[in-house]
């Protein structure tokens, strides 16, 4: 049977139009639909400014990666940890599979006389002698 390379890390998202993908698309439209609202509120002078802020805003997030995570992403993951609680209290887990403990027989120690025992003399001084010597 014939084996297939089997692709890894697909992170392809769907393009709607020309370059866009479906998030970037909906975030300019989103984008477009309150600076078409703002622009019948506000006075020209603060829908530039309004409309400087949220086009920024969305491109930033339709855009903007940071280590090639969205900005969106990085941006809830900051809330929820500044808004998180911070003390981390260990808790042992207990195992699936509580083990069993071996009793294992306890090895003796074998007690060393310490006092040390002399053998016998060494011969070497004999020998030399009757080799200087040169005695059978």
């Amino acid at each position: 049977m014939e084996q297939y390379p089997v692709p890894q890390f697909i992170e392809e998202e769907a393009r709607m139009a020309f370059f866009l993908t479906v998030k970037q698309f909906v975030y300019l439209v989103i984008a477009g639909a309150i600076l078409f609202i703002l622009y019948a509120i506000l006075p020209f002078f603060l829908f530039i400014v309004a409309a400087i802020i949220v086009g920024g805003s969305a491109v930033l997030l339709g855009f903007f990666k940071i280590n090639g995570i969205p900005l969106l992403t990085v941006l809830l993951n900051s809330i929820g940890f500044i808004t998180g609680a911070k003390n981390y209290t260990w808790k042992k887990k207990e195992s699936l599979y509580p083990f069993k403990t071996i009793r294992r027989p306890e090895i003796k120690k074998i007690e060393e006389d310490k006092t040390l025992k002399i053998g016998q003399k060494s011969g070497l001084k004999k020998l030399r002698t009757k080799v200087e010597l040169k005695i059978k």
